[in-house]
């Protein structure tokens, strides 16, 4: 059985298994036993959108002194999240998305439908994107995914992300978040070691599943200014 993944990744990613075999956890963290009942293969199907809030508009200051807006992203955004992507490397796209992206625009479209989840951004003074961040509802389960540009990674952008993506979450009534990678993405890994969750991490094949499980009312605090690492 597949595992539980947004129509999107359904579609238009090579297909993989949550596998019962364990990888070790980076930097020798410790793993627990799969949150869901059942074990973890569960298959996908439709369901109603949880009724989340809005998240809120912050800021974010970096240690050189830049004032960045970490805001809600919507359908409006989609041109600058496309040029984003053109400024993004090849071997950033291929972490993001497991492989190559062909179809940006369409992917967007749907990543940026308030109707398949929440959407964040941190855009700059002059109003680019410099990070995309997306909550994909999953049944009683929610996929974290984020994008940093290459100039402005290991700077704890996808960590303000990730970090505000699981308080909507939790403020949803969602009990688990996962993210699907690949092995060699140290950046995400270490910024999901950074939050305030248990982790349980399943691979195969190079592909990496991390999910935490969020606690209710444990939402960290909002930073006005992002941890570097990703």
């Amino acid at each position: 059985m597949t595992a539980p993944r947004t129509r999107l990744e359904r579609l238009w990613h090579r297909p993989f298994r949550r596998s019962n075999r364990r990888c070790a956890a980076p930097d020798a963290q410790s793993t627990r036993p799969p949150a869901h009942p059942g074990g973890p293969h569960r298959p996908t199907r439709g369901h109603a959108a949880p009724a989340a809030p809005a998240a809120e508009v912050s800021r974010l200051s970096l240690p050189d002194g830049t004032e960045l807006l970490l805001r809600p992203a919507g359908p409006a955004d989609k041109a600058a999240a496309l040029a984003m992507h053109e400024r993004c490397s090849p071997a950033a796209l291929r972490l993001r998305y497991h492989g190559p992206v062909r179809d940006a625009d369409r992917y967007l479209e749907h990543l940026l439908d308030p109707r398949h989840g929440r959407s964040l951004v941190v855009v700059a003074p002059d109003g680019k994107v410099l990070a995309l961040g997306h909550l994909m509802w999953d049944e009683d389960e929610a996929e974290l995914a984020v994008l940093v540009e290459d100039a402005w990674q290991r700077q704890g952008l996808g960590l303000a992300l990730l970090r505000r993506l699981t308080t909507v979450a939790r403020s949803a009534g969602i009990g688990t978040a996962y993210a699907v990678t690949q092995a060699a993405n140290t950046g995400l890994i270490a910024a999901m070691r950074r939050l305030a969750a248990p982790l349980d991490f399943h691979c195969e094949d190079g592909t990496l599943v991390i999910t935490a499980t969020l606690a209710a009312g444990a939402a960290p605090a909002a930073a006005s200014a992002p941890v570097p690492g990703r």
